[in-house]
C-alpha cells in the first residue's frame, strides 16, 4: 500500500496509510484539514508545537504522542515518549529517536536543540512501510542505527538544523528510498535548500520537493 504524504509548511507533515491519518508537528495548516488519528509532536518550539494548528486536527479520538518537553505543554491526555522508547497505536509502531544539535548554537556552547532536553525524531512502522522524521537535528551518530527506511523527512535549511549538505549526509546514513526535504520557507531557508539537497543525495534516493499543502503518493 502506497502512503499519501502531505507537507504543509516548515516540518508539518501528514501521512495517510489506509484508514490511518498521522500528523507530525502541525503548523500553518488550512482550516479544512482531515482530523488526526495519531498526532506526534517532536519538541516544544513554536514552529513545531502550535496550539492553533493542533486544535485543527485534534479530536477526542486522537492519540497524542510527544517528547517530554512538548508533552508538558499540551492538553492531556498525552503519551510521553523519550528517545529510545517505543509505543504502538493499533498497527502503527512509533519509536522515538534522538534529535539534537552538535554545531548549531544560540550562544557560545549553547545549542538550539540540546541533547539533554530529549527532543525526539520518530521512526514509524506500519504495513511493511517505514518512515523516519528527523525533527530539528544535526547529523548525529544515532542516525547510523535507523535505516534503511522507505521515507525520510529531513530538515535542510541550516541555522537551527542540518544544512542541505549535511542532510545529504544524513540520507547516506539512513538510506531512504524516498527523501522529503523539510524545515524551510517559513522561518529560515528556501526551496533552493531543498533543490541543493536533491543534487547531493545518493543516486539511489528519490527526492520529493513538495509545494506547501501539496501531496504525493497514494490516492
Amino acid at each position: 500500500m502506497e502512503p499519501r504524504i502531505t507537507w504543509f509548511a516548515q516540518s508539518a507533515v501528514r501521512i495517510e496509510v489506509g484508514d490511518l491519518t498521522i500528523y507530525i508537528d502541525p503548523y500553518h495548516l488550512p482550516d479544512d484539514v482531515t482530523p488526526a488519528d495519531v498526532l506526534l509532536v517532536s519538541h516544544h518550539h513554536g514552529d513545531h508545537l502550535s496550539p492553533d494548528d493542533l486544535a485543527k486536527v485534534r479530536t477526542e479520538q486522537t492519540t497524542v504522542v510527544a517528547s517530554p518537553a512538548a508533552a508538558s505543554r499540551l492538553e492531556q491526555p498525552v503519551q510521553v515518549l523519550a528517545p529510545g522508547e517505543t509505543t504502538t497505536v493499533g498497527s502503527l509502531r512509533i519509536r522515538a529517536v534522538p534529535a539534537y544539535n552538535i554545531d548549531k548554537f544560540r550562544s557560545p556552547g549553547v545549542p538550539f536543540h540540546p541533547r539533554e532536553e530529549q527532543h525526539t525524531g520518530f521512526v514509524l512502522e506500519i504495513d511493511d512501510l517505514s518512515f523516519y522524521f528527523a525533527a530539528d537535528t544535526d547529523v548525529i551518530p544515532e542516525m547510523d542505527e535507523i535505516g534503511p527506511v522507505d521515507y525520510a523527512f529531513l530538515p535542510v535549511s541550516g541555522t537551527y538544523v542540518m544544512t542541505a549538505e549535511e542532510a545529504a549526509e544524513a540520507a547516506r546514513r539512513v538510506q531512504p528510498s524516498i527523501a522529503i526535504p523539510i524545515h524551510y520557507g517559513a522561518v529560515v531557508g528556501s526551496v533552493e535548500d531543498a533543490r541543493r539537497f536533491a543534487e547531493l543525495v545518493p543516486d539511489q534516493v528519490r527526492v520529493w520537493i513538495m509545494e506547501p499543502a501539496g501531496s504525493a503518493g497514494g490516492a
